[in-house]
């Protein structure tokens, strides 16, 4: 071996070089495949360079690296791979016919995504499944707009929330393979790849990831936080009362947050909502309105206030194999609202449908545990009727909630006067008119006398 095919020396050869040749390709390849793991990671690095120099070359060495993602020494060919699918998307998906895709070990997120079982011990988050205990046993508030019409989240079009779910997804940015190596770098996870497109939600950007700690893999959603203002002690106060709850059943696992390259959390991940979702039986729509009720009357008991409770901030794996398959429904961005609500607009992050009165004039109290029974009773509506509480623009639904009373399930849908009487104190106007706790209309919904007769 010469001084220059070297494998430390082709290595420096391409970092350093003024001009970097192309023809460097074969001999880093070939790198993969040396016992010394620093040059396998160091061909990797030099890999990338040849490509960010040379991009029309990418469609050619994507083909090389699926070949050499089976062998032993594949963790430096998927390194590179990562890299070029985040930096050129279209160039790589455009490289990849379905046999490979499906077949190649670089694609193997395509699988279904685990479930809470299949996140296995971690240091932090859940101890048990959600929805393993008995229960599971069976088989935007607005401000007073112009326009009148309905505030859209981010990447989202008014209403949303009530559609079918298509949200526009867009494509990672040249940008995101540096975050993505500073919060790996700063989080407890060992490794982080990015499995998917960005998506726009509410309190800002996701990424399906693929966390690993401890040489275990777990579904994660890597999401870049929205701007709230220079002080991030109070989010930092949030997201511990978020994590002091994760061992409850029916709440979304928060693994790890940071503020650098700016701020970040990683919760385990989910690919549905209950704003996805049509309405459900009765029997269904009482068995998932109780366990978030339960879920609720905990996060209560441990001094944790949710406060933006809505149809997308309840969540589902959506990991099922029959449409029909019972899901627990798993409570999201808990607190959230508690701090983003004083540094933007809440009617982009909580669907005025669902808000309690509290949120619209001040003379109804502060946002507290009655806020979430309130909530609650709201998705209650929506569980039982597959329909919104209230329509309309910003001034209907305000006056509705205010004046007009908590709306009957039963004018909409077949259900028992029973879920009228539940759904009427779970939404009083007035706080003390509502349940005290989330416990009590968790009972009241357990007593429900239900058939599903009018399916």
């Amino acid at each position: 071996m010469t001084s220059e095919t070297e494998p430390s020396a082709v290595i420096a050869q391409v970092l350093t070089a003024a001009e970097v040749r192309r023809d460097r390709v074969p001999l880093l390849l070939g790198l993969f495949d040396v016992g010394d793991r620093q040059v396998r990671l160091g061909a990797a690095t030099a890999l990338c360079v040849v490509a960010e120099e040379h991009p029309e070359i990418v469609p050619s060495l994507v083909g090389r690296l699926v070949d050499r993602a089976d062998g032993e020494n594949g963790l430096a060919a998927g390194l590179v791979f990562e890299y070029l699918a985040v930096r050129y998307p279209d160039a790589v998906e455009s490289a990849l016919d379905e046999p490979v895709r499906e077949s190649s070990p670089l694609h193997d997120h395509d699988r279904a995504n685990p479930t809470r079982e299949d996140l296995g011990n971690r240091d932090v988050g859940r101890t048990r499944a959600a929805g393993s205990g008995p229960a599971a046993d069976p088989q935007q508030v607005y401000t007073d707009d112009d326009d009148n019409t309905l505030a859209a989240e981010p990447g989202r079009g008014a209403g949303d929330d009530e559609g079918d779910g298509s949200t526009i997804r867009q494509r990672p940015r040249a940008a995101d393979a540096r975050w993505l190596a500073v919060i790996e770098a700063e989080s407890r996870f060992d490794r982080l790849r990015v499995l998917a497109a960005r998506d726009p939600r509410r309190y800002g950007a996701t990424y399906r990831t693929r966390g690993t700690i401890d040489e275990t893999d777990r579904a994660v959603a890597l999401r870049l936080l929205r701007d709230g203002g220079d002080d991030l002690s109070p989010l930092d106060t949030r997201l511990e009362d978020w994590r002091s709850v994760a061992d409850t059943d029916n709440v979304v696992t928060l693994y790890d947050w940071g503020r650098r390259p700016r701020r970040w959390m990683a919760t385990e991940y989910t690919a549905q909502r209950l704003a996805d979702r049509d309405r459900f039986a009765p029997s269904e729509a009482a068995w998932h309105a109780e366990q978030l009720a339960t879920a609720v009357a905990a996060i209560h008991e441990a001094g944790v206030v949710h406060a933006g409770i809505d149809p997308q901030s309840v969540a589902y794996y959506g990991n099922v194999l029959e449409e029909d398959e019972r899901q627990p429904p798993l409570l999201d961005n808990v607190g959230l609202l508690q701090f983003y609500r004083h540094h933007l607009d809440p009617a982009e992050l909580l669907n005025p449908r669902y808000a309690a009165p509290e949120y619209y004039e001040r003379r109804y109290g502060r946002i507290d545990h009655a806020t979430d029974v309130y909530q609650l009773g709201a998705v209650c509506y929506r569980l039982f009727t597959g329909q919104p509480p209230y329509t309309g623009g910003f001034g209907a639904v305000r006056d509705a909630v205010l004046d007009r009373g908590p709306p009957v399930p039963s004018d909409v849908a077949d259900v028992p006067e029973a879920v009228d009487d539940i759904v009427g104190k779970a939404m009083a106007t007035g706080k003390l008119t509502r349940y005290e706790t989330a416990a009590h209309l968790g009972q009241e919904l357990r007593r429900l006398p239900l058939e599903d007769s009018d399916e």
